[in-house]
């Protein structure tokens, strides 16, 4: 699982979102967890969130996309 404290550029984070081989599912307080990629609804209200304190927990379901997200909040 992925926390994420900042999300400086939501285009380019949802457009990472968007080529993730596998599901990113979001993770939220109540528990649930929601597909981030496959949910058009919730990616407009994930645009509107802001992490906080708490972050941002997401997990992605291929291994692969790992990489490419570690880029994103470093960065690079």
């Amino acid at each position: 699982m992925l926390k994420i404290y900042s999300i400086p550029n939501m285009e380019r984070f949802l457009s990472l979102v968007a080529r993730s081989r596998g599901q990113v599912l979001l993770h939220l307080p109540d528990n649930s967890q929601h597909d981030l990629k496959g949910d058009s609804a919730l990616r407009q209200l994930f645009q509107t969130m802001k992490p906080g304190r708490e972050g941002v927990r997401i997990s992605l379901s291929d291994p692969s996309d790992i990489p490419a997200f570690i880029n994103y909040m470093i960065g690079v």
